[in-house]
């Protein structure tokens, strides 16, 4: 179904797991698609895990896609960037913010000044300066969908609100740039959202139910910081881009201002989840998270 003919999407993160299956599953849909991040490899001889692959899956199946470099971390990078797209394609309709680091590692006064900034410069502030070049456009044309990529850190998965006891994890893996960035995000998202209520914009937030396991998160696994444990029953990443595509989708006077979760959100508009081309997905959608 061609659902976003006409439209034109900006995916950041894109060359690997979550980012790449979002990109995908809208070009699918029928939208223009910019996909974006720190490099883009070889075009000629495109491998997984590059801008490159995730443009050449696209075009293979017939659809547009065009491949960015940018630095989220460096505002001038950030600028330059979004100054480019838009004088090149005149405007963004859907932004999709799915670019982050995690951070974790050490505990909040072992943490490096300039790690701590460097998750709320990804997390935090490149979402915030995307949107910010993004939704002036959108307003005048009287439409724009832009959705945030957070993560169960920010509330369900945050170490224990009613204090202890708290998980080893908590404890020791150092989440608190993660779980205070992410939270930030989902915040902020709202704060926009009643902003640009009433003129055809929404901004939603939606977080896996349960932990996608990107190449991210098995490094994370690999290097000890992220136990097995913790990723049970992963999620796959076309669940989250379904979903992101649902709110893409979703009219904003109806849904905006939402911290969603992929397959409880689907689950709840009733929309099942498909391919990356849009076809038959295999896979099994999480509606239930895991309790730790």
């Amino acid at each position: 179904m061609n659902e976003l003919t006409g439209r034109i999407a900006l995916v950041t993160g894109a060359s690997r797991g979550i980012g790449e299956a979002t990109a995908e599953r809208l070009a699918s849909a029928g939208a223009t698609v910019i996909v974006a991040a720190r490099t883009v490899g070889d075009i000629g001889v495109p491998v997984p895990d590059t801008l490159a692959w995730t443009a050449a899956q696209i075009r293979a199946r017939g659809g547009d896609a065009h491949a960015f470099v940018v630095d989220l971390a460096d505002p001038a990078s950030r600028a330059a960037f979004m100054d480019e797209v838009l004088e090149r394609f005149g405007r963004v309709d859907l932004l999709v913010n799915n670019a982050g680091i995690a951070g974790l590692g050490a505990r909040s006064w072992e943490t490096p000044e300039k790690h701590f900034r460097r998750v709320y410069e990804v997390d935090v502030f490149a979402p915030r300066d995307l949107m910010m070049w993004a939704v002036p456009g959108m307003m005048a044309r009287g439409y724009g969908r832009i959705v945030n990529v957070s993560s169960t850190v920010a509330d369900r998965a945050a170490p224990n609100p009613e204090g202890p006891p708290f998980l080893d994890f908590h404890r020791n893996a150092g989440v608190s740039a993660y779980c205070s960035a992410k939270s930030a995000l989902n915040l902020f998202t709202r704060a926009v959202a009643a902003e640009v209520h009433g003129s055809g914009v929404s901004a939603n937030v939606v977080s896996p139910v349960n932990s996608v396991l990107t190449r991210g998160t098995r490094e994370l696994m690999a290097r000890g910081v992220v136990k097995a444990e913790r990723v049970q029953a992963p999620e796959d990443p076309e669940t989250m881009a379904e979903a992101i595509l649902a709110l893409c989708l979703a009219d904003p006077e109806a849904v905006n201002g939402r911290t969603t979760y992929s397959g409880q959100f689907l689950a709840e508009i009733g929309r099942e989840v498909r391919g990356r081309d849009g076809g038959v997905f295999t896979g099994t959608v999480a509606v239930q998270s895991v309790r730790y």
